[in-house]
């Protein structure tokens, strides 16, 4: 069974209009768009992510000495 990690890691959103920004990865989307309807501004932004894909076997490798005869 693979294993899937993801997470987001950085990220930088501007307002266009006052300029306000953050660096809040943790919920960048949420508070961009309450500050965009908040405000009626048009905020931008950056979302940055590291993954992983993880589809090895588990089981022994075929260089291990337990698949030897």
């Amino acid at each position: 069974m693979g294993k899937y990690h993801y997470a987001p890691v950085h990220a930088f959103i501007k307002c266009e209009d006052c300029g306000w920004a953050s660096g809040s990865y943790k919920n960048a989307l949420a508070i961009a768009k309450i500050h965009a309807k908040r405000y009626g501004h048009r905020v931008s932004g950056d979302l940055g992510i590291s993954f992983m894909y993880d589809y090895r076997d588990d089981g022994p490798s075929v260089n291990s000495k337990s698949l030897r005869t």
